[in-house]
């Protein structure tokens, strides 16, 4: 994510709004369309009690049957959604990106087989030097002048890289290659659902780039997914770090007759007391930070950061309600409550839109507080969570994220970060706000505290019987 965040602002500084927003219209439809290359059979295979090879085979077979498919079909209708559009660079960046689903059973298979298993030791390892080879490329191929182009190539040459390392040195034990077409309706009834279900996750980020791309201008586009993407930055460096962990520890706790309430209710607690300070905390930073990240050009970005920050909080609540409604075999209800989440969303968008995208981020907010709704709704049905207990738990977070926004609002008043410098107040930020931060995850005795401490213990130990 750090090296994704020094890409973004290196980027954002070599190419216009008006460029990156052409990007963010075609790879808004891509990354929707990615959800189904795969058709839920990474998580199959995590989800699954007993794995055979024979399994493994069944899900390669699945994803290459589809992944392939969708390459043909993007490549081929590319120039029908250059059209749509009215952006003849569309058709361009569409062929370039299809390359990908055709890598991609190659690729997320053994991914899925090394999650399992837990080696995020070395799947760090593959994804660090993937994103750093994305950063090199398109950042080279935008000094050579192929503009918005160079971001399409960059993302494809990290897919060849990982590629290349999932085969050749990180290939998990069980992996095979040779695909096998039979069972592969048991993977493709939990793909539908689970496939469903995570494209309109990413739509809800995806669809303002494409909603304001046809209503409105590529510097909209640009503009309003800077803000979200400021956002998304804040939020998924802390979130995707721990969704990968999330379904096989939620999985494990199930099959070896565990609480899943009390795990998920734990997962959720603890992200939390990460999130939401951090959130509070850049919703009143808005300004300078993406002045520092991004530069002064992209300042109307910061009062939409500010509202959608308020969103990501509460879409963070329940950030693991597809993680335990799979564990629990669930998935009909999953993609269920997303699409309502999702058409309550592009409603709201398509209404708001002729009041500037303002309106849009607090349609967003107020889609949030729906989606909390929802899923609290839906948890206490099949999951049987109750929802007084949950939000008593969940207190410390709200308490200990306003106390973060009021040392915020305080140093405000000491550097004006209107007119100061952006590094002046992320440097202040960054010395004060970790002390505030962890004295009020003692002050409320946070389970994150405990883990600190523990932390803390077993590292002092180490170095005392060195």
């Amino acid at each position: 994510m750090l090296i994704s965040l020094a890409s973004t602002m290196v980027v954002a500084r070599l190419l216009t709004p008006d460029e990156i927003g052409t990007y963010a219209v075609a790879s808004a439809i891509i990354m929707i369309i990615n959800e189904f290359r795969i058709l839920g059979a990474g998580d199959y295979l995590v989800r699954e009690a007993e794995l055979s090879v024979a399994k493994v085979q069944s899900a390669m077979g699945l994803t290459i049957l589809i992944s392939w498919s969708l390459g043909v079909l993007v490549f081929m209708f590319a120039p029908l959604a250059s059209e749509f559009f009215g952006y003849p660079a569309v058709l361009t960046i569409f062929q370039i990106l299809s390359l990908n689903f055709f890598l991609a059973p190659l690729v997320s298979i053994p991914f899925a087989l090394l999650t399992r298993d837990m080696k995020f030791n070395l799947l760090f390892r593959a994804e660090v030097l993937a994103v750093t080879t994305n950063l090199f490329v398109t950042v080279s191929l935008i000094y050579a002048g192929m503009s918005y182009y160079s971001l399409a190539w960059g993302h494809t040459a990290s897919t060849i890289i990982l590629f290349v390392l999932l085969t050749l040195f990180l290939r998990p034990e069980r992996m095979s290659y040779r695909p096998r077409f039979k069972g592969i309706s048991e993977i493709a009834s939990l793909g539908i659902f689970n496939s469903l279900a995570n494209i309109l996750r990413k739509a809800t980020v995806t669809v303002p780039d494409i909603v304001i791309g046809k209503m409105g201008t590529t510097y909209q586009v640009g503009i309003f997914s800077k803000g979200l993407g400021f956002v998304q930055f804040l939020s998924q460096t802390l979130m995707m770090g721990v969704s990968p962990v999330a379904l096989p520890y939620l999985s494990g706790a199930r099959r070896e007759g565990g609480d899943v309430r009390f795990a998920y209710q734990r997962a959720s607690v603890l992200l939390g007391g990460m999130v939401w300070p951090v959130l509070a905390v850049g919703s009143l930073a808005s300004l300078p930070a993406i002045r520092l990240f991004f530069g002064d050009q992209w300042d109307a970005a910061a009062p939409l950061a500010s509202s959608l920050a308020i969103w990501a909080a509460l879409r963070s609540v329940h950030w693991f309600s597809n993680e335990v409604l799979l564990a629990v075999h669930q998935e009909k209800i999953m993609a269920l409550k997303d699409a309502l989440v999702f058409g309550v969303l592009l409603v709201g968008i398509v209404l708001a839109f002729s009041g500037g995208l303002e309106r849009i981020a607090q349609v967003f907010v107020l889609a949030g507080f729906i989606e909390v709704a929802l899923i609290s709704w839906v948890l206490r049905v099949y999951i049987a969570l109750p929802f007084l207990p949950f939000l008593r738990v969940w207190l410390p977070n709200i308490f200990i994220a306003g106390g973060c926004a009021l040392a915020t609002l305080g140093l405000k008043k000491i550097v004006d970060f209107s007119e100061a410098p952006p590094w002046q107040p992320a440097i202040l930020l960054a010395v004060v706000m970790p002390p505030i931060w962890l004295i009020l995850l003692y002050i409320f005795r946070h389970p994150l505290y405990l883990e600190f401490r523990d932390v803390f213990v077993s590292f002092r130990k180490k170095l005392s019987d060195r």
